[in-house]
């Protein structure tokens, strides 16, 4: 009786074995550090990351543009000028200012049948 329990005990063990070892890995590559779920929330962490690359490339090129617009080539100092005056409400000397009445809406007359 002994010998025969012995004998199916050395013949289980193997196999609890392997079951442990299966278990294990298959375990890990889930939940472990590396596994499916941290996969998952690493991928969403990056994809938020290039979604803040993406948003401060294009406010990088919206610089670069606007910077490379200030040289001097690219500037004409009389727009400039008259932009500039238009912004800060300013008129320039040699202006010539025409003061015009204020635009007053025309009344008009109700229609009675």
């Amino acid at each position: 009786m002994l010998k025969t329990l012995k004998s199916r005990l050395q013949a289980l063990l193997p196999p609890a074995i392997f079951l442990a070892i299966t278990w294990y890995f298959g375990w890990n590559a889930l939940h472990g550090s590396r596994g499916l779920e941290a996969q998952a929330v690493q991928q969403t962490a990056l994809d938020k990351a290039n979604l803040s690359y993406q948003s401060t490339d294009a406010s990088l090129s919206q610089w670069e543009t606007q910077v490379a617009d200030l040289s001097d080539k690219s500037i004409v100092r009389d727009e400039l000028e008259e932009q500039a005056r238009q912004e800060l409400y300013l008129a320039s000397p040699s202006d010539i200012m025409v003061q015009l009445p204020p635009v007053t809406a025309p009344v008009t007359q109700k229609q009675t049948k």
